[in-house]
């Protein structure tokens, strides 16, 4: 779309002016109400972003242009947006918002077979152990989940998970458990990801005579997963409009129904539908995802932003920040338009780590390292808990302080006059008050869970993934598809064939030599 190219092209332009975000405070009297926003448990405080009312108003105009509500309306009622593909997108159809009645119909039916069947396992007892065995979005979504559900839901059977490749992970995940009381949970959409039947053949193996009744499997390929061997009757299945990294909310989250409880889950649907309708019916300047987004579009194609630092201050978060870079990476890292132009800067790299470790590691860099940013650094979301889960007030207090002192930090900095008065009897002051000196300035927005419940998750997980929708609409890319995967599964394939015969087949000398090795 022409405005929305002359917009983006213009928008560097539109941010080449100075902008304190210490003094927007005092020139915009109303900054916090408008630039803080609240759905139910979840509050997104915005206002120490380098961006003004003026900035903003375009930024919503850009939204308009790109014809961002009727784009949110296809999604909503089930048009198939994902054009590559040529598939609709409706994991919101999961929470209970959007799609045909038939959609609603399956996942009715789906979710009471998987109460039923949750709660009949809990109730039996028979199993002490869950091994849920999947990779990307049939493991990032669960594992996070599982974390936090940690806070406030009793755990009735041990969970773990198996992932990766590398024998290791299957190793820990049934290390130590009896295949008597072990249920392994295989989960893949197509039923052909590689770690996936790896890690089920061996966890199969393992289970020994137990292995016809101790697993069962999630997917969208029902006939790759009877192959496989696992009963009909033991298959819950999901759907081609459920991308991977938006599955969690389907049969992909059994094992959190059999660990955490049915109620749980579906109280943290609840959270996420909470959210559904919030970015569904609110207008544009009022709708918190669509914030979000702009923020991101302002800091990216704007300020120049390479990439994006997310730094949860909540431990059983601590899987948030490699959960949205499956989420918005994947969905966003493109360089190809839906029309099949060529674009550039679109999703940034999306990193962090739980607080208060990284202000350990990378910290140094936020606060004076320089970037390809107007303003250097990285733009940082903060997400911190507001109520003690652990019954360690003292802890809790002190994770806080910290996560609103850093974000504080990042805009004030301190200014080498400060530096030399504090340190003026120094003889080295000259060579020392630059090394002291924090430019400040950075942008920074901080979220806030009133507590870590599940409704609260289903919010923020809901928040992210409509964030990720919208600047998919802006920068004109399917969010919805995921070619780039593709190529590295398949010459793995092939090099796993030729590793095994011993002969390398036509390869680069890099790639030959590697491969020769691999004894």
């Amino acid at each position: 779309m022409t405005n929305r190219h002359n917009f983006l092209s213009t928008l560097a332009s539109e941010a080449d002016r100075d902008i304190s975000i210490a003094s927007l405070f005092d020139a915009e009297p109303n900054r916090l109400s408008r630039f803080v926003m609240r759905e139910g448990p979840l509050r997104a405080d915005f206002s120490k972003q380098a961006l003004d009312g003026k900035a903003l108003d375009a930024l919503l105009d850009l939204a308009a242009k790109c014809d961002l509500e009727e784009w949110r309306a296809k999604l909503f009622s089930g048009e198939r947006v994902n054009t590559s593909e040529d598939r609709a997108v409706l994991h919101m159809a999961l929470r209970g918002v959007g799609g045909t009645a038939e959609n609603q119909k399956e996942v009715a039916e789906m979710r009471t077979r998987m109460a039923d069947y949750a709660n009949a396992l809990r109730a039996d007892g028979k199993f002490k152990n869950i091994v849920h065995i999947g990779i990307g979005g049939s493991d990032l979504g669960p594992r996070l989940v599982a974390d936090a559900f940690e806070a406030r839901a009793e755990q009735s059977l041990t969970l773990r998970f198996a992932e990766n490749v590398d024998g290791a992970s299957v190793n820990d995940a049934i290390k130590g458990l009896n295949p008597a009381e072990t249920l392994a949970v295989v989960v893949s959409k197509s039923f052909g990801t590689q770690e996936t039947k790896m890690n089920g053949e061996s966890v199969r193996d393992w289970l020994g005579q137990y292995g016809g009744t101790n697993m069962i499997a999630v997917t969208a390929n029902r006939d790759r997963a009877v192959d496989f061997g696992i009963a009909p009757e033991n298959i819950f299945d999901f759907w081609d409009w459920v991308g991977g990294r938006y599955s969690v909310w389907s049969a992909v989250g059994l094992s959190l129904q059999i660990a955490y409880g049915p109620d749980v889950f579906s109280d943290f649907l609840d959270g996420a539908k909470a959210m559904d309708l919030h970015f569904r019916d609110q207008p544009l300047q009022e709708n918190l995802p669509v914030m979000m987004a702009l923020v991101g579009i302002w800091n990216r194609n704007g300020l120049g932003y390479g990439s994006q630092a997310v730094i949860p201050y909540a431990r059983r978060l601590r899987k948030f920040s490699a959960f949205l870079q499956q989420l918005e990476m994947e969905s966003n890292g493109k360089s190809a338009t839906r029309d099949g132009d060529a674009t550039t800067l679109t999703c940034p790299v999306i990193w962090g780590d739980e607080g208060t470790n990284g202000q350990h590691a990378f910290f140094q860099w936020l606060h004076q390292g320089p970037s390809e940013g107007r303003y250097g650094g990285a733009p940082v979301d903060f997400v911190a808990v507001l109520t003690d889960h652990e019954n360690r007030p003292a802890h809790h207090a002190a994770l806080l302080a910290n996560c609103f002192a850093q974000s504080e930090a990042l805009m004030l900095g301190k200014d080498e006059a400060v530096v030399r008065k504090e340190n003026a009897a120094r003889a080295d002051i000259d060579a020392l008050a630059p090394q002291k000196t924090f430019p400040g300035n950075r942008p920074s927005t901080t979220i806030t869970l009133d507590e870590l419940s599940p409704n609260a998750l289903g919010h923020l997980i809901a928040l992210y993934e409509h964030k990720t929708f919208v600047q998919g609409i802006i920068w004109n890319v399917n969010s919805f598809d995921q070619w780039g995967v593709e190529l590295g599964k398949v010459l793995a394939e092939t090099i796993l064939l030729e590793m095994a015969a011993g002969a390398a087949g036509d390869h680069d000398p890099s790639t030959t030599a590697l491969m020769g090795l691999v004894k």
